[in-house]
């Protein structure tokens, strides 16, 4: 599968949503690095009982890879209350990023990733439906960097629910919990790394769900 007409990448838990097309190479190296940072770090620690040390070699391993953590620090823990459902919280979040893309990108991330059944059931089951889940933003920058934000994040709620992006928390006291890291490329260094990179993509057994938004005829 390449990026054509792609708006994001379900793997694991982790939902990938692209503003624009990324290049078919970026787009692969992206969801590699997903899917492997995410295997290291679930043989390092559990993602639900211990989520700072599971982040820590997730990042450890990307950074490994050339994504490279910039604006200072690396993450930022954060609590948010969820008024309505996570997605429409997912949004909101992202139209508040500094380029005003991606809240139409999530947007058509979300709107192709609801329809698709077999992602969602992929998603409630690798996140305990929300209990641990990541949101990566990803873009170029103006110099033409890939670059990502990886969120990660805890639903925190008395009750669990399938399909739990969309389902409605309005009556039901819901928590967003956040850690946050903000990642750049250097293509270089991921190169260097290219035949370590397929040698470990043989190990990985993590389904990945390219999310392509329906257009209305």
């Amino acid at each position: 599968m390449d990026s054509r007409n792609s708006n994001g990448i379900l793997t694991g838990h982790n939902l990938v949503s692209c503003i624009d097309e990324l290049l078919p190479q970026d787009y692969q190296d992206l969801s590699h690095c997903t899917q492997i940072a995410t295997q290291s770090a679930d043989r390092v620690s559990s993602r639900f009982a211990n989520s700072a040390a599971w982040l820590q070699e997730y990042l450890r391993t990307l950074d490994f890879l050339g994504w490279s953590a910039y604006q200072d620090a690396i993450f930022t823990r954060t609590r948010y209350d969820v008024s309505k459902s996570v997605a429409q919280f997912l949004v909101t979040s992202a139209q508040g990023m500094q380029d005003t893309r991606q809240g139409n990108a999530m947007i058509d991330t979300l709107d192709a990733l609801e329809p698709d059944k077999p992602a969602l059931i992929s998603l409630d089951n690798e996140s305990l439906m929300g209990e641990r889940f990541q949101v990566i933003p990803a873009r170029y920058d103006s110099k033409g960097f890939l670059e990502i934000a990886v969120f990660n994040l805890e639903l925190v709620a008395y009750a669990k629910k399938n399909s739990f992006l969309f389902w409605s928390w309005e009556e039901q006291a819901a928590k967003i919990t956040q850690s946050r890291a903000y990642l750049k490329l250097d293509k270089r260094i991921l190169d260097s790394k290219r035949s370590l990179l397929e040698k470990k993509l043989q190990e990985v057994v993590m389904k990945r769900f390219d999310l392509r938004k329906k257009l209305a005829r």
